[in-house]
């Protein structure tokens, strides 16, 4: 049986196999399947393995390629024959082999695609399986494409020191491989990002920024690689993004990224900011606060930028706002904010049906309060809506919502940026020319 997914490596068109499935059993009920749901997302979420917060992954990486398949190639294109709907099948000649039998160099393989291959191009093929491989369809590789492919398999385990081998190949001409490069970024944790320290280049980070063509799944990650490699007047290009969004509509600044890395520059004055524009701004574009709250967030979660005590209190702002509040209610309760109970209550009362999410967040928030006036709380609530107090508690069985998430304290080995540190800014009105 092949992995799932095997085919794919984000960097070409992938033929897809799609084989036919017959169900002789009788479908499960929807009240039975949306608990089974709940429970695999629960578990699903639990065994993933953190990765850049601000990042959006490709389907898979090269590294991936070589550890899960079989036997991994390169070959050209001997022969052709065609066959129904388009698909060809060509007779590859292997002439390199990154991994497996090294007996497979030299011979030929029957692989099928969708695509014309030319005779005078290498191919990388990836093959899955033990007494007969099955071969997914071929990817174009140049000459720097095997070099690189060969640069992977000596590479150490997920860490700062992986990840410098990927950092020079960023900005390779070859979308081959730039590609994988950045999405062993994207797989990677912030932890390890950070751990990068003086390998990041301030200034290429700056100029990729600065270039309104960097694609946004790049502009995303140049913003988290400058708030390690950043300094305080560096918080002067959140103005200009925002100023580019404002002359050109089209123009996306990354804004959860760059909002992360406003903070961590700014520190306290750059998170005021923050509560001013947006969290505290009742005009303010719920997009923006959707972005603002996931920066709070991952400060909260991985950082130690900002105390969890001051991040709770800028998330509280939304709870003026109905319409925003269930999306910070599980974050106050994960890190202990129980200062909201009697809003709490008040959300519970003035939910409608276009706020309909508020009545479980408060239930929840109640439940995992330690404090005797939550218990208080809720029974009032049992009062006002007994009804979706249950749904709320029957429904925690199998999620308990965002505050569930374990959340791992921030380093404390890294010292909270204060006046005296270096990136921490005199005034961030002084830098941002306000």
């Amino acid at each position: 049986m092949l992995p799932q997914n095997a085919s794919s490596t984000g960097f070409g068109p992938r033929d897809s196999i799609r084989p036919a499935v017959s169900y002789a059993c009788k479908p499960l009920p929807v009240h039975r399947i949306l608990p089974l749901l709940l429970a695999i997302i629960v578990t699903c979420w639990a065994t993933i393995a953190p990765a850049c917060p601000f990042c959006d992954s490709l389907p898979r990486t090269l590294s991936d390629d070589l550890g899960e398949s079989s036997a991994a190639v390169v070959a050209h294109p001997e022969a052709v024959s065609a066959e129904a709907d388009g698909i060809r099948v060509y007779r590859m000649r292997i002439t390199d082999v990154l991994k497996g039998d090294p007996a497979l160099k030299n011979s030929a393989v029957d692989v099928t695609s969708a695509r014309e291959l030319s005779a005078a191009e290498n191919f990388w093929l990836v093959g899955y399986g033990e007494a007969r491989l099955q071969w997914f369809p071929p990817d174009a590789i140049t000459s720097e494409g095997i070099s690189y492919l060969r640069g992977l398999s000596g590479l150490p385990e997920p860490g700062p020191q992986r990840l410098e081998y990927f950092l020079r190949f960023l900005q390779h001409t070859e979308d081959f491989i730039a590609a994988d490069a950045y999405n062993e970024f994207a797989e990677a944790s912030l932890k390890d990002v950070k751990g990068l320290g003086d390998k990041l280049s301030r200034d290429w980070v700056i100029d990729q920024l600065r270039d309104t063509e960097v694609p946004l799944h790049r502009r995303r990650l140049c913003w988290t690689f400058l708030s390690q490699c950043g300094i305080a007047k560096d918080t002067g290009l959140f103005d200009d993004a925002l100023r580019q969004r404002r002359s050109d509509p089209a123009f996306n600044p990354g804004m959860d990224a760059a909002i992360s890395c406003f903070i961590s520059l700014g520190g306290e004055q750059a998170l005021a900011r923050i509560e001013q524009d947006f969290l505290a701004n009742h005009a303010a574009k719920e997009s923006d606060c959707f972005s603002a709250v996931s920066a709070i967030r991952v400060h909260g979660t991985e950082l130690n930028v900002i105390p969890r005590e001051r991040l709770a209190t800028a998330l509280r702002h939304l709870l003026a706002r109905p319409e925003l509040a269930d999306l910070v209610i599980p974050d106050l309760s994960r890190w202990g904010d129980w200062s909201a109970i009697d809003r709490m209550v008040e959300l519970f009362q003035m939910s409608t049906e276009e706020t309909a999410l508020l009545k479980p967040a408060a239930v929840r928030y109640l439940k995992t309060c330690p404090l005797p006036d939550a218990t208080a709380a809720l029974e009032r609530l049992r009062n006002i809506d007994g009804n979706a107090v249950q749904v709320a508690e029957a429904s925690m069985r199998f999620n308990l919502g965002r505050a569930s998430i374990p959340v791992p304290p921030p380093n404390l080995d890294e010292p909270t940026l204060d006046a005296n540190d270096s990136r921490a800014p005199e005034a961030a009105d002084q830098s941002q020319g306000r």
